[in-house]
């Protein structure tokens, strides 16, 4: 028989407590978004947190994140990013508008004069500088094995996820898919806080608010949402009932309030940012 798991006394305590005081001088404990607003109102991503960004289809919860990202290769993080609804060559579009702002999305994808190709080829030299990190793949357990072989515990990193709706799991069929979103919300807190990194991922709202006069985003607004509000550190809702401005919503924050926050939308180049 095994003997049963002793508490942590508080001389192990107080050593673990030194170790982590000790790391906070030999790396950065929190990663700011690189958006004002944000780390004004709800503060930054800290290591080992789990944050979901969650919106209707449409709102720009892609393009956040992306923006996120982004800001997080400038500041020199390592960023990972899984995109399961877009190709690599279709994100690099997106980058070269974020980091050209005379280019939209549009302009890229149709204009295919001599010029345009000309200076495609040149962002395609200096993107490589702040892309993130791609991976694709829409099975968990793959992807699971694939962050830990890649991204080393307590490095300068952070991983995105968009969106976790389309992971799939081997055993589990489509109408598992409570049970799937729930693993999928415990696993990612577990490997956030293994890895000591901020995990950022994206996540549907239901069509409840839709239906309501009030439409002030709830907890319970989340589609699907098996343990992702209970696994997340913070959880933010995206709407936009203006094109030009994308209103974020606190709706659980365990580090810091419960409050909201507003950003600009640049719906040509599909970009956010902070307002000037």
């Amino acid at each position: 028989m095994n003997e049963p798991k002793k508490f942590i006394d508080q001389q192990e305590s107080k050593r673990r407590f030194l170790e982590w005081l000790q790391s906070r001088q030999d790396r950065e404990p929190y990663f700011k978004s690189g958006f004002a607003a944000h780390d004004q109102t709800a503060g930054a991503f800290q290591r080992g947190g789990l944050y979901f960004f969650a919106a209707r289809p449409g709102v720009g919860k892609t393009a956040y994140l992306f923006s996120l990202a982004y800001r997080q290769v400038c500041a020199g993080v390592f960023t990972y990013f899984a995109n399961l609804e877009m190709t690599v060559e279709q994100m690099w579009v997106r980058l070269a508008a974020l980091r050209d702002k005379t280019l939209t999305v549009k302009k890229i994808l149709e204009d295919d004069s001599a010029h345009m190709q000309r200076r495609l080829l040149a962002l395609a030299e200096e993107l490589p500088k702040f892309s993130p990190l791609f991976t694709e793949g829409s099975e968990f357990r793959d992807f699971l094995e694939t962050v830990r072989g890649n991204i080393n515990p307590g490095s300068k990193s952070i991983l995105f996820v968009d969106y976790l709706g389309l992971f799939e799991m081997r055993g589990l069929g489509p109408d598992q898919r409570y049970q799937l979103i729930s693993e999928v919300a415990r696993a990612l807190k577990i490997l956030a806080k293994s890895l000591n990194i901020p995990v950022i991922a994206a996540a549907q709202l239901n069509r409840e608010v839709e239906k309501r006069k009030d439409k002030r985003l709830l907890l319970s607004d989340l589609r699907e949402s098996g343990e992702l509000e209970q696994h997340a550190d913070a959880v933010f809702g995206l709407t936009r009932e203006h094109p030009e401005r994308l209103d974020v919503a606190i709706l659980k924050n365990r580090n810091g309030p419960t409050s909201s926050y507003d950003l600009s939308f640049d719906a040509v180049r599909i970009a956010v940012e902070d307002w000037e």
